[in-house]
């Protein structure tokens, strides 16, 4: 919205795929620490009290053992990847949206 009302008109496809890229990248850094923990609890040992499946005794334990990095592992390759997704998925469906709206202009 903002982009569209700094220049003054509806955005293109190839913008919409660009705030969908922002977006997705900002959204798994944001949740990276809990897809860290989701992996420890899945990954964990049978009986341990990580398997337990307490979100937040997985973090504490990754935030003592590891820290702020512990916690941020892999949030590069993770951001990549969905920016990637966000860039391609928000841009083809504002392709495919602007495609629909002009045939069922033309059609009676």
């Amino acid at each position: 919205a903002l982009w569209s009302w700094r220049q003054d008109h509806v955005v293109d496809s190839w913008q919409s795929a660009v705030c969908g890229a922002f977006a997705g990248g900002f959204a798994a850094a944001v949740t990276t620490p809990l897809d860290v923990a989701k992996t420890r609890i899945m990954l964990a040992k049978a009986g341990s009290s990580t398997a337990s499946g307490n979100v937040f005794s997985a973090l504490h334990e990754v935030w003592r053992s590891q820290g702020l990095a512990g916690l941020f592992a892999g949030v590069f390759p993770r951001m990549a990847a969905i920016s990637l997704g966000g860039f391609i998925f928000l841009g083809a469906y504002d392709q495919t949206r602007g495609l629909l709206l002009e045939v069922g202009r033309k059609s009676p």
